[in-house]
């Protein structure tokens, strides 16, 4: 019988008090019993001499008080620059933004994981400017796009990324090149830079209005030379904190361009708030109360920005650094600094749960009965979909339970998976979890036609029925950043066009996720809107299918999309497979071998029109983002690392043909 429920879940917004994110973060602000702070998370005073950012290679300490200190010197380096962060761009009001967003001066920051990021972009917050966060792995065509539509007026990169700076830099139209050639450039140099050691003094900041390119600590150096003296508070008063725009970070989707996400000093706070409002059931079982994570997911993404680096600060955790991810490395620090929560994107899971690195330390000691993995209550995971078998196997091989997490770019962390034990991970097997507190989560009727309204409100669909995930929250985006907005003429209003078409009539965030609200309020993700595989009148999601291939032994990484079919006038399911044992790619019979046991396997766990009638293609590996999301418009396209071996496990009647491979 279906439910006539409605599919909602969570609950309104409590009281997050309205603060600069910078001043938020070094009030101690979980250190009493309050809406956002259950007296299980109530934390101790966090002293100025504990470490909260630790170099993971060579142990280099970072503690509060340092950080708070480096970070309103930064500040007062970037003012003394003449900028001013009541020079502000405004924005017409959004359903999130009432009063119009603001943006003020842009700092853009483009940094790897390392100590240097928190005073940088801390500072940045104090000063009351805009930070807008890019990865050191873009390139110059990627950078240009960036640096055209959020004109920033100081640019602090790695020493690395200096050459696809300049490069982006002058890719700019000619009429922008003054503007551009103006830009102070700060460097980190991620090879030789000892922060915060302090082995020499760095020079004072210059006063030339032609700067070059000079060391980031130039800009510490600041406070010993200036009388300007830093007060967040005045920079960003308390009611500009939900218009003010702290971060903008870049989103891109499945396709296109990237695009700015502006997220305010509220939304970062009201984040961090309603994560540690629902951290009991780790917080709570840690053997070591304070919290030990490591660093190595990008700082620059929303799950490493508001899940480890704001964090760590607002709860006083330390964090091991880690400038990138390798797996070996996590595998040692976890036992030797004692991690007890521990932060992934989903292709980390895949390895726990299959590398054969891992096995020497998910080994117990026969006295013991305890593992390298021992300290760790539980892990989080998010940005892409992860198959239930690798969380039990995680979970049998490691003995820790990874949860699954839901959040954007445009919404910061929105659900998690509760619980430690094996029960609740049997009993969510495919969910993401309750909303966050002071989340709402509604499932949209999709049977309704656009735009959706009923008696004025979207109308929701019923539990357990599938439709579009729509989200409102304070932690929400006040807007995507227009294009041109910086140079659009006085009096003319910026294209709002994207932002609108990103909400219902009646403010809902739309996610572009399908997915449905179980009877206990648990959500769970069944794929996008723009990737679902249309096969005749149906239509399937890419990521199921990629946790029953992922589910193989024989399989270390899969990816699905759809490819179009002329003759049949239908989309067909195609897999890109990597095979556990790479030498498998040299071996044609092998490969078709594996390719039948995939067809098998899949036969036994999906309806028909889910088979995957477009092919097996066996490569390398699946391109992927940062944050673990499957490139589907690389695989489409045939990009480069899409080439390998294709068998076709199905024939068409007419042609009789036995099944081939080729190499593409």
């Amino acid at each position: 019988m279906t439910s006539t429920r409605e599919a909602y879940s969570g609950t309104p917004p409590g009281h997050v008090p309205l603060n600069n994110t910078f001043d938020w973060c070094f009030s101690q602000p979980f250190s009493s019993v309050n809406d956002y702070t259950p007296q299980a998370q109530v934390l101790d005073k966090i002293e100025d001499e504990r470490p909260i950012f630790v170099d993971n290679a060579s142990d280099r300490k970072l503690t509060f008080g340092q950080i708070r200190s480096d970070a309103l010197a930064l500040a007062a380096g970037l003012l003394s620059l003449g900028l001013n962060p009541n020079d502000i761009t405004k924005l017409p009001p959004t359903p999130t933004c009432p009063q119009g967003p603001e943006i003020a001066p842009v700092v853009l920051i483009q940094l790897p994981n390392s100590l240097a990021f928190a005073p940088v972009l801390l500072g940045t917050l104090a000063a009351g400017l805009t930070a807008t966060l890019v990865s050191p792995a873009l390139t110059s065509d990627e950078v240009a796009w960036i640096i055209q539509n959020s004109r920033p007026r100081a640019i602090i990169t790695a020493k690395a990324c200096l050459g696809a700076m300049r490069e982006a830099l002058k890719k700019q139209e000619p009429r922008d090149r003054a503007f551009f050639d103006a830009v102070p450039i700060y460097t980190f140099d991620a090879a030789n830079d000892h922060y915060p050691s302090v082995s020499s003094s760095p020079p004072s900041l210059s006063s030339s209005k032609n700067k070059k390119t000079q060391d980031w600590k130039v800009l510490l150096n600041t406070a010993n030379h200036s009388q300007t003296v830093v007060v967040p508070s005045s920079l960003t008063p308390s009611p500009s904190s939900r218009a003010r725009t702290a971060v903008i970070l870049w989103s891109s989707g499945t396709s296109g361009r990237s695009k700015g996400v502006l997220l305010s000093h509220h939304a970062l706070n009201f984040s961090g708030a309603h994560m540690w409002h629902d951290a009991s059931d780790y917080h709570s079982l840690a053997k070591i109360r304070q919290q030990r994570w490591l660093g190595y997911v990008p700082f620059y993404h929303v799950f490493g920005l508001c899940n480890i680096i704001l964090l760590a600060v607002m709860t006083g955790a330390t964090v091991y650094v880690m400038p990138s991810f390798s797996l070996d490395v996590m595998l040692a620090a976890i036992p030797k600094r004692k991690i007890t929560y521990l932060h992934m994107a989903p292709p980390i899971a895949v390895m726990l749960a299959k590398a054969p690195a891992v096995e020497k330390y998910a080994k117990r000691n026969p006295k013991t009965g305890k593992n390298g993995f021992s300290s760790i209550v539980a892990a989080v995971t998010g940005g892409a979909p992860l198959g239930h078998e690798v969380v039990v196997e995680v979970y049998k091989r490691c003995g820790f339970r990874v949860r699954l997490g839901y959040g954007l770019s445009e919404t910061c962390s929105t659900a998690l998976q509760r619980g430690t034990g094996e029960k609740d991970m049997i009993e969510q097997a495919g969910e993401t979890g309750l909303p966050h507190w002071g989340v709402e989560v509604m499932v949209a009727d999709m049977d309704v036609p656009a735009p959706g309204l009923v008696d004025g409100k979207t109308k929701a669909a019923r539990i357990d029925q599938e439709g579009e995930i729509l989200i409102r929250s304070p932690t929400l985006l006040s807007a995507y950043l227009p294009v041109g907005v910086f140079t659009t003429p006085k009096g003319q209003e910026p294209d709002m066009s994207v932002t609108r078409e990103a909400f219902t009539a009646d403010g809902w965030f739309r996610t572009g996720d399908v997915g449905t609200i179980g009877a206990q309020g648990r959500l769970r993700i069944t794929d996008r809107l723009k990737e679902l595989i249309k096969v005749r009148a149906y239509q399937v999601a890419p990521a199921e299918l990629e946790a029953v291939l992922c589910s193989s032994p024989s399989v270390a990484d899969a990816g699905v999309v759809g490819v179009y079919d002329e003759s049949e006038a239908t989309e067909w399911p195609r897999a890109y497979v990597v095979p556990h044992k790479p030498e498998a790619l040299e071996n044609k019979k092998d490969l078709e071998k594996l390719a039948h046991e995939l067809r098998v396997l899949v036969e036994e766990r999906t309806t028909r029109y889910k088979w995957l009638m477009g092919g097996v293609v066996f490569v390398k590996q699946i391109p992927k983002s940062p944050s673990g999301k499957i490139l589907r418009r690389v695989l489409k396209s045939g990009g480069e690392g899409t080439k390998g071996v294709e068998i076709q496990v199905y024939q068409k009647k007419r042609r009789g043909a036995a099944a081939a491979a080729s190499k593409l």
